[in-house]
Order: structure tokens, then C-alpha cells, then sequence
């Protein structure tokens, strides 16, 4: 009996020092690869907004300006920017790109917010690339007083869209 009784102590102690050194072994193994990745954690730089638009699932529209974008990754996909276009293009700009958006209220000083969450899940097993969750807000900007032209264009006809498209 004490024999059994001995195997099986041992074999016990055997399959927990296993399990630490597979433990062990994966914790390494993530470091390594986390380390040596080629996008570190945050890893954040300009991107052209063309690119942004079409990971958000669209176009950017035409006739824009003072694009700014920017691209994060780790652990996903991210961009945010803003960009300037005609005011009178904005609606149907928003229709077109995206049909199945929200409005929601606003923060601060803009005048127009839709929000999308796409469904990037076609099949169980399967990742269809681009952006799950979109948010776009407008603020149309207005000429000052004297009806002087206001960043590049005529005053009043001018929409800043500021967007944020992510993967996660």
C-alpha cells in the first residue's frame, strides 16, 4: 500500500511540475513574440485618411481638405482623423457611406453625430478585416461676422468631420 501510495505522490507532483514548466514555457514564449513583433504595444503614426475611410468601410469624399489621420495598433485596429469637404456634400456623403448608422447626441459644438457598429463576423471561424465599431461627427463651421473666407473656403459652406474607426 505504501508503495501505491508513494507512485501515486509522485505522480501527482510530476503532472503539477509539468504544468509550471508548460506555464512557464507559454509565459516566455508570448514575451518573446510580443517583443520582437513589429508593432509594439501602442504603436501610433499618421496614416492618409483614404486608407482611414476605407477601413471604416467608405470613401473618403471628394473635394476634401486639411486631411489628419492617424493609425493605432495593438491588439487591433484603430484610426481617428479629421478632415474638411463641402458642407452641402455632407448629408448625402453620410447616407451613401453609411445607411445603417445611428445619429446620437452630440457632445460639444457639433451639429451632427451617427454611429455604426458593422458586424465583421461572416462565419464563425472567419475575420472579415476593417472596422466593427464607427463613430463620425460634424460641425459645420461658420464664417466670422464680417463674411470674410474661413478656413480656405467661403464663409458657411465648410464641414469639419472628425471620425473614429476601430477593430475592436
Amino acid at each position: 500500500m505504501r508503495t501505491v501510495t508513494r507512485w501515486l505522490l509522485w505522480g501527482t507532483w510530476g503532472i503539477c511540475l509539468l504544468f509550471v514548466v508548460w506555464a512557464g514555457w507559454s509565459f516566455v514564449r508570448t514575451m518573446v513574440y510580443t517583443a520582437s513583433g513589429d508593432d509594439p504595444p501602442g504603436t501610433v503614426t499618421k496614416a492618409g485618411c483614404a486608407e482611414a475611410m476605407d477601413f471604416s468601410g467608405t470613401t473618403l469624399p471628394e473635394d476634401t481638405r486639411d486631411e489628419d489621420c492617424t493609425s493605432y495598433t495593438w491588439g487591433g485596429q484603430a484610426y481617428d482623423g479629421s478632415f474638411r469637404m463641402p458642407r452641402s456634400a455632407v448629408g448625402g456623403w453620410l447616407a451613401e457611406s453609411f445607411p445603417d448608422a445611428a445619429d446620437f447626441p452630440c457632445d460639444g459644438d457639433d451639429d451632427r453625430c451617427v454611429h455604426v457598429i458593422r458586424e465583421t463576423q461572416a462565419h464563425p471561424h472567419t475575420h472579415t478585416p476593417g472596422a466593427y465599431d464607427v463613430t463620425v461627427s460634424v460641425h459645420y463651421e461658420h464664417g466670422d461676422e464680417d463674411g470674410d473666407e474661413s478656413e480656405g473656403g467661403s464663409a458657411g459652406d465648410t464641414a469639419l468631420v472628425s471620425f473614429d474607426a476601430s477593430s475592436y
